[in-house]
């Protein structure tokens, strides 16, 4: 895409953006054992006139303007905790988790935690736990003494941290499952510096590991992990993840993203 097309596509998500087409929908996230939701995603989309509903997958590809997107990914985070703090405060007796991506723009940011701080208490958020942050695995190890530094403040406020599409890099690298295996429990180890409570394996390790998979569980747990099985989409996939010994799961088997009101519903009926 040449720069005339990335200025017009940023220029449509800066019109999005203050048109309110951007619109936030919300996964439960189950445990396992009781199939009831204990963290619900903050998800973004783009209701585009023409196109539909589109992924961040499909519009944030084309924006360069690294001011846009951080603002595009605090106004996500903002409506966030303010989610978390109405859910908190309607459902005592069945708290929730509300989780929302992180990125690396925003890690960079020194006065994070102290925005953070504020926005929970605008919100009324009880804590603890009552929000995620989740970074991606290239954002915690690449940039590893700086990660650590900006997440701890974050899990002092009560905030928990989840790494999310644990190694998606080895699986799309790895020659077999049996390397596989082992870089993705190497990977794990330097988790050990960091202040986290899950992670997020990516579905396509889940894939190629098979049986293997209990391993990488097995390792996450021993550093006091909770994992989470992505893309479970059949009754096959519960029963895979419930053998590899993964506390949750997200996916379409038990639920599609959905505007606010369904997650009301949810815990109405819980």
């Amino acid at each position: 895409m040449d720069r005339r097309k990335d200025v017009a596509a940023e220029s449509d998500l800066q019109r999005a953006l203050d048109c309110g087409e951007l619109i936030r929908l919300y996964q439960p996230i189950v445990e396992l054992e009781s199939w009831a939701p204990v963290y619900v995603e903050a998800l973004l989309r783009w209701d585009h006139p023409d196109r539909g509903l589109l992924t961040p997958d499909e519009f944030l590809v084309d924006a360069d303007d690294s001011a846009l997107l951080v603002r595009i990914g605090w106004s996500v985070v903002i409506e966030a905790a303010r989610r978390a703090g109405e859910w908190r405060l309607a459902h005592p007796e069945r708290p929730i988790t509300v989780s929302v991506n992180l990125s690396a723009e925003h890690l960079e940011k020194r006065e994070l935690s102290g925005r953070v701080e504020r926005l929970l208490l605008d919100n009324l958020v009880p804590g603890p736990n009552a929000m995620a942050f989740e970074v991606s695995e290239r954002t915690v190890l690449s940039r590893r003494i700086r990660a650590r530094d900006r997440l701890t403040p974050l899990r002092n406020l009560g905030v928990e941290i989840v790494v999310d599409d644990f190694g998606a890099t080895a699986a799309a690298t790895a020659a077999g499952p049996s390397e596989l295996r082992d870089t993705i429990v190497e990977l794990l180890e330097p988790l050990r510096a960091f202040p986290l409570d899950v992670i997020k394996l990516d579905s396509s390790v889940v894939h190629r590991l098979d049986g293997g998979v209990s391993d990488v569980v097995a390792a996450a747990h021993s550093i006091d992990l909770r994992v989470v099985a992505l893309g479970v989409e059949d009754e096959v996939a519960v029963e895979r993840a419930r053998d590899a010994g993964f506390d949750l799961a997200q996916g379409f088997f038990f639920h599609r993203p959905a505007p606010p009101a369904s997650v009301d519903r949810l815990l109405e009926h819980r």
